[in-house]
């Protein structure tokens, strides 16, 4: 077998073991946080939200992507239509809502740090539902952008085993509105975790007693490194996805900067969601922490004369 037969084989197998894992642990993360008891806090809102995103990007790689590339099809015997429809769901509306949900949590950390007070009062507006409403329609108007009549979408191409944008100046166009705000979400977000990150190196959070304020603190700096780095996952993608891959013009390293990047970023996303929310582990994992915890833990013996 030559070395493009191999590469095409270990290529598929790679897309498809990442698209499954994926898949299922955020469908996991998915189900799980809507068993949670309610209500439920904004913070939480958003990453239940945060694991659809994730799950529709696995679902187009492993149900669209990697039987396109087994197939072996060229890029005109595909229908175009649904091409574009896959690509622009996932490769566009899907993968800008994960930076917008990003930029609700990171907020969501400020504001709850200096505004404590305010951010523990019930509303009769829930502001986080509206967020999300406002988050899913912004998503879609970048989604239709790929529906324009002038070869705007955005499509998967198995002699690449990557998704590309169509060439043509339109295509060009919306992958720099695209890009750009990519970025714009994540400076707006690290800016935010970055005041954040001021506040609880130097200042204690007002109004609140010392027990509370130590509880908080430990809850606030779990959330806040889960947010920054679900940050820092869509940014080094972008910037992969726009800069890096064309640092060396071969296949396998286009091949890891464009689709193996695109598609790890929601697994490892799923990854920190799950790693910082105990309450969804699964029983295997709680009953290790518990024994492990129990262990460490030595036993003391006083002998009575």
């Amino acid at each position: 077998m030559t070395i493009t037969g191999w590469f095409s084989i270990l290529a598929i197998a790679i897309l498809f073991l990442l698209s499954s894992i994926g898949f299922a642990l955020n469908l996991y993360i998915f189900c799980k946080f809507l068993k949670q008891p309610r209500p439920l806090s904004a913070f939480k809102k958003f990453c239940i939200i945060k694991a659809i995103p994730n799950m529709i990007v696995c679902a187009a790689f492993l149900f669209w992507a990697v039987p396109l590339s087994i197939a072996n099809l060229d890029y005109e015997d595909i229908p175009l239509l649904i091409n574009i429809i896959v690509g622009q769901f996932s490769g566009v509306g899907a993968y800008i809502l994960g930076p917008i949900l990003q930029l609700y949590m990171a907020f969501n950390r400020f504001y709850a740090l200096y505004f404590p007070m305010r951010s523990m009062k019930t509303s009769r507006i829930n502001l986080a539902n509206i967020a999300i409403i406002i988050a899913i329609f912004a998503s879609l108007m970048y989604t239709f952008s790929g529906f324009l009549p002038n070869a705007c979408g955005f499509i998967f191409d198995p002699a690449i085993y990557s998704w590309n944008s169509e060439t043509n100046g339109c295509s060009r166009t919306v992958v720099d509105v695209f890009s750009w705000s990519i970025y714009f979400l994540a400076f707006a977000s690290n800016s935010f975790n970055f005041i954040t990150l001021c506040k609880l190196i130097f200042e204690k959070v007002g109004g609140m007693s010392t027990t509370d304020n130590s509880s908080r603190r430990k809850r606030s700096i779990r959330m806040f490194t889960q947010s920054s780095l679900q940050d820092c996952l869509h940014l080094a993608d972008m910037i992969n996805a726009t800069i890096v891959y064309k640092f060396y013009s071969v296949l396998w390293w286009e091949f890891i900067f464009l689709s193996v990047s695109y598609l790890l970023i929601h697994v490892l996303d799923g990854a920190v969601m799950l790693y910082f929310h105990q309450e969804i582990h699964p029983m295997f994992i709680k009953s290790s922490r518990t024994k492990h915890s129990t262990q460490s833990i030595p036993s003391m013996f006083i002998s009575v004369a």
